[in-house]
């Protein structure tokens, strides 16, 4: 268990954070591993952190955004490097020591039944705040999610795997790129593509301190009937126009790789907007097209 992983780090004005982050990663119990990092056009001195540090940075000339980055990496990493594992991380949280090496065990573990497949390993995190006070213990009890359900139809419509806590193999790498712009997170996108054509699978422990700030790209919101009010009436729940596009960009990259089923359930979501009231709901129930959880369903049967 000595093969290299590569870490892909984007930075975005995260100053504040990024030494802890980096840190982190210097004090892993697996060592074999190189960090590549992009700065994204910071405008603090981010990049000046990065540089400090023993590390490969990816010249950048302009800002992409956290999927542009992250997909600017991944292909970068592809296609310098023969590494077969590639991990993705967020220059504001913090890494348990033993992340890389538990993540590791796990795919190799599902490698042995399945040489050839596009392979996910992801995990659960501790949320916390801006000084590492914890806030919930656990990220996927707090936003109720189950990350078992990661079959194609319900990904499509809710993201269960955060892109932090990722591991994925070269397969599934080579098969995900290039990231489209369509797509509404790379994590989502390369989470899609595993659950179509590899396998996902999780490890339960929480493998990073998810720090949670008003400077937050993404992040954790308490579930509950508050939340999901909020979002109804920002019509927020399911945007239809970016999960439409997302699948649609999905359908036109795969459609030959895809079974007839699937193709059908696919352009049933894709042209769901054009269809009556009832039959945007037959389409959703037909096809398991759900979220999860009964307020969340309720959302999505009033906002679709």
């Amino acid at each position: 268990m000595n093969k290299k992983i590569l870490i892909l780090l984007t930075t975005y004005n995260g100053a504040r954070y990024i030494k802890q982050q980096i840190d982190s990663l210097l004090n892993q119990t697996y060592k074999n591993f190189e960090i590549i990092a992009r700065d994204d056009g910071s405008s603090d001195n981010s990049f000046e952190i990065l540089i400090s540090y023993d590390i490969k940075i990816l010249e950048s000339m302009k800002n992409l955004g956290a999927k542009g980055s992250f997909g600017t990496l991944l292909e970068y990493a592809v296609q310098n490097s023969d590494s077969e594992y590639f991990m993705f991380c967020d220059q504001d949280d913090v890494w348990e020591n033993d992340k890389i090496e538990k993540t590791f065990i796990k795919m190799l573990e599902m490698e042995k039944s399945n040489t050839i497949t596009p392979l996910l390993v992801h995990t659960d995190l501790k949320v916390v705040d801006e000084k590492l006070v914890s806030t919930a213990d656990s990220f996927w009890n707090y936003q109720n999610i189950d990350p078992k359900k990661d079959s194609l139809n319900r990904l499509l419509v809710q993201n269960t795997i955060t892109g932090c806590t990722m591991m994925i193999n070269r397969k599934l790498a080579e098969l995900a790129l290039p990231v489209p712009k369509e797509c509404i997170m790379h994590d989502w996108w390369i989470g899609l593509v595993a659950s179509a054509f590899g396998r996902i699978d999780v490890i339960n422990d929480k493998t990073i301190s998810y720090r949670q700030h008003s400077s937050n790209d993404t992040g954790a919101k308490k579930f509950g009937i508050k939340h999901i009010i909020s979002k109804i009436k920002k019509y927020q729940e399911l945007n239809t126009d970016k999960h439409l596009a997302q699948a649609n960009s999905f359908l036109n990259c795969y459609r030959d790789r895809l079974d007839t089923e699937t193709v059908l359930m696919l352009e049933d979501f894709i042209n769901i907007k054009s269809k009556s009231f009832w039959r945007k709901r037959k389409i959703l129930i037909k096809h398991n097209l759900l979220m999860q959880g009964f307020i969340r369903n309720i959302g999505l049967m009033l906002t679709i």
